[in-house]
């Protein structure tokens, strides 16, 4: 398995604060401001002999020879317990109790105090050669004066700073063990993210990669497939762009050059009849070009650019009223009767202009496409979560194929009498799905349907 540096980086940075807290507490150890294991452990075992003897000396007045046994014998239980000595002094340094058979200090020692309390404790490092042992001594309270109980035990080295530094390697070793499938969650997402961005440099825009982690790292593969679908929206309008212009535009330049042609015959021919009928033909056609290229360019902004925000607050029945009536005048040369449901509804935030634009193409495409003296019936409510709005017209039933054609550029249904060049419903939709909803065609009972949903959040 390769073992990825980012991993290393990690290891490396763990291996770091692990030494700087060794010698940080390595430091405060050296300088008394940590108490080191081996000094705790002295002090206690100190105290506990302390309470033993006062227990066993309360109440006696004097140092009879049964109690210096009892003594004795304690101190020696004591000793022999933890692989050392133990012995007390009066107030004038004699001894009066004793483990030992030969005083195991002889001054040639090398003493380094370590600890010292209130209560009057001290505990000393002792080494003398490559010998190290732990002295500690201090007052013991009796009816006849303060005397010094003294404890002189081995210091094992692998029982106090071996098993310190020990602990630290294992958890060092195994901390950086499970920092391998922690490095390998972080590079996984890291590595298919990398592999997915070469596929779009070659122009390969389908890959995408799971972003369904809560962390930073989902975070990081959300973006980058938003990044992905841009750029998808992005080549794809542009390239859609150029097949429709391409497309649309070859069938007025192919009248416009029959015009021409007409026009330059007659001329050589010294003719003008008839000149101002294919000028005026050619300049329908440059017009209709113009629009046409207008509209194309802005069915293409939707994908090549990120829309603005929603800043508008309106009231969708108002809007709808509003558009019935720009198509009233229409609606009238063919006497189609225009029924509005409006249900009350709350306000609607979205981009006004764009969503107009929406309701002109809907509405229009319901009174083209109706029959003489037809109704088509215009519905707005709401359910708490969306807003739905629905115009139906008495059209004939379509196929599913035809019903999801409407919406593809350039799609229309058949009526060349018909103005229109069928963008009109790839413009709704795209202005609906920016907005968060849904746009889509059925055939029903009463003819033919389109129904936009809008939700309110």
């Amino acid at each position: 398995m390769k073992v990825s540096r980012l991993y290393l980086n990690i290891l490396f940075a763990f291996v770091l604060v692990q030494a700087v807290a060794i010698v940080g507490i390595g430091g405060l150890l050296k300088m008394g401001h940590m108490r080191p294991p081996f000094a705790r452990h002295a002090l206690d075992r100190s105290e506990a002999l302390q309470q033993i003897l006062e227990m066993e000396i309360d109440g006696a007045d004097r140092l009879s020879p049964e109690l210096r046994d009892r003594l004795g014998r304690i101190l020696g239980i004591y000793a022999n317990a933890f692989n050392g000595e133990a012995w007390i002094t009066n107030e004038q340094g004699e001894t009066v109790a004793r483990s030992y058979k030969a005083m195991p200090l002889t001054g040639e020692e090398e003493m380094d105090l370590r600890l010292t309390t209130p209560a009057g404790d001290h505990i000393y490092f002792v080494r003398k050669g490559d010998q190290g042992s732990i002295y500690s001594y201090g007052p013991l309270k009796t009816p006849m004066g303060t005397m010094t109980v003294h404890l002189l035990n081995e210091w094992i080295t692998h029982n106090e700073e071996v098993w310190f530094m020990e602990g630290l390697a294992l958890m060092a070793t195994v901390a950086a063990l499970l920092l391998i499938p922690v490095s390998r969650r972080i590079t996984r997402p890291m590595v298919q993210m990398t592999g997915s961005a070469q596929k779009l440099a070659r122009g390969d825009f389908s890959p995408r990669v799971d972003d369904r982690r809560k962390d930073e790292m989902g975070t990081l593969a959300r973006t980058f497939n938003h990044m992905a679908n841009s750029l998808e929206k992005m080549i794809r309008g542009g390239r859609e762009l150029t097949a429709n212009l391409s497309h649309e535009l070859r069938s007025p330049l192919a009248r416009m050059r029959v015009s021409q042609q007409i026009v330059r015959e007659r001329l050589e021919a010294g003719r003008t009849d008839g000149l101002a009928k294919h000028v005026r033909r050619m300049e329908e056609e440059i017009d209709h070009m113009d629009s046409l290229i207008d509209q194309i360019l802005r069915l293409s902004k939707f994908d090549l650019q990120e829309p603005p925000p929603r800043e508008d607050m309106v009231d969708m029945n108002e809007m709808i009223k509003e558009a019935a009536e720009r198509v009233g005048p229409l609606a009238g040369e063919r006497a189609i009767r225009l029924g509005l449901r409006l249900a009350p509804v709350p306000p609607y935030r979205c981009r006004r202009q764009d969503l107009r634009i929406v309701l002109d193409n809907v509405l229009s495409n319901a009174v083209k496409y109706s029959p003489d003296n037809g109704p088509v019936d215009i519905r707005c409510e709401a359910d708490g979560e969306a807003l739905t709005i629905r115009v139906t017209n008495a059209y004939p039933a379509l196929s599913e194929e035809e019903l999801e054609a409407l919406f593809a550029p350039f799609r229309r249904l058949g009526y060349d009498d018909v103005e229109g060049n069928g963008l009109g419903l790839a413009f709704a939709r795209k202005i609906v799905e920016d907005h968060g909803g849904t746009i889509g065609a059925a055939s029903v009972s009463e003819g033919f349907r389109m129904t936009i949903r809008l939700p309110l959040a």
